[in-house]
């Protein structure tokens, strides 16, 4: 990675950290856009097959354009060790003291620019940034939860990620601190077979879930994933599928337009499917479901650090 100054953004001290699969990822163009002005470095595990269907948004972003881009080809063996190689790569690059943590599904909003330069202001003690994420859900009109969400972390000598799935970060003794900040997950509002397709993979990593007796037969057969029957499929979704009001990060909303005109009737089916499933009482339920999520990030606000990260 080129270290020399360039470009109209300001440096923020902070390199992420990303893994690519073979999959397509249509919202990798949008975060990298996101990230621009968090971040003055971008480490990836792209793993996908050669040629890597990443290459054009990557090579086609800020980050490589300023020569501020580390791309590793390493085989994907499960999801800590792509990230472990990130790691090393950024402790041989002699990156900076803080990594931003982030996903080809997650797009950020404006805020978490002021969170990565007013990193400086956080005591030695603190090692974790978290904000909220939106679990969009079958559309970009329904979402089923806001969850926290880890951002950035502080860099330590013996830091390791250990998990083969839903990995863990080891190694950071400080604390964490949570703030009144909000930003995309999109995953979930992709076409149900990635869905599927996911699980498949988190079944041959190991993950525990699928050796519980319980849940034998959730796996959609290869053969059948191109008609899964989306009702079934998520049945315990639709009726906890929240209205979303809110507005789409900046730099997803051209995307959302694209992914809105060529899945326009899945995603209708999907948000007449969540009305149905919601009867009066449901629907009042879930708007106290849908404050308390609101109170959880907002309510964050009342520490006066957290809000000094996200000052202007």
């Amino acid at each position: 990675m080129n270290s020399a100054a360039g470009g109209d953004r300001p440096s923020a001290h902070v390199w992420a950290h990303l893994i690519v699969g073979p999959r397509e990822e249509p919202f990798l163009q949008a975060l990298l856009a996101s990230l621009v002005g968090v971040c003055d470095g971008l480490v990836v595990n792209d793993n996908a097959h050669d040629p890597s269907p990443h290459h054009a948004a990557l090579h086609a972003s800020w980050f490589a354009r300023e020569g501020r881009l580390i791309v590793d080809r390493t085989p994907f063996v499960d999801f800590s060790a792509a990230r472990n190689r990130c790691l090393d790569l950024h402790r041989e690059g002699g990156g900076p003291p803080w990594v931003a943590f982030v996903d080809a599904d997650e797009v950020h909003g404006a805020g978490a620019q002021r969170v990565a330069q007013h990193l400086s202001l956080l005591p030695d003690e603190v090692d974790f940034v978290d904000g909220y994420t939106w679990h969009f859900f079958a559309s970009f009109s329904l979402y089923t939860s806001i969850e926290r969400r880890m951002m950035f972390f502080r860099l330590h000598p013996g830091l390791r990620w250990e998990g083969r799935v839903h990995e863990q970060l080891h190694g950071a003794p400080g604390r964490r601190i949570a703030l009144p900040y909000i930003y995309a997950h999109y995953g979930h509002a992709l076409p149900v077979r990635r869905h599927a397709e996911k699980e498949h993979q988190y079944r041959d990593l190991g993950h525990e879930v699928y050796r519980d007796p319980k849940y034998r037969g959730i796996l959609i057969p290869p053969e059948r994933l191109d008609d899964i029957d989306v009702v079934t499929y998520f049945k315990t979704k639709w009726p906890i599928a929240l209205p979303f009001r809110g507005q789409h990060p900046e730099a997803a909303q051209s995307t959302i337009a694209a992914l809105r005109e060529r899945y326009g009737t899945p995603y209708a089916r999907a948000e007449a499917l969540a009305r149905a499933a919601q009867p009066f009482w449901v629907r009042a339920r879930n708007t106290l479901m849908q404050l308390n999520y609101e109170q959880r990030w907002r309510s964050r606000a009342l520490d006066p650090l957290a809000r000094a990260l996200l000052a202007p």
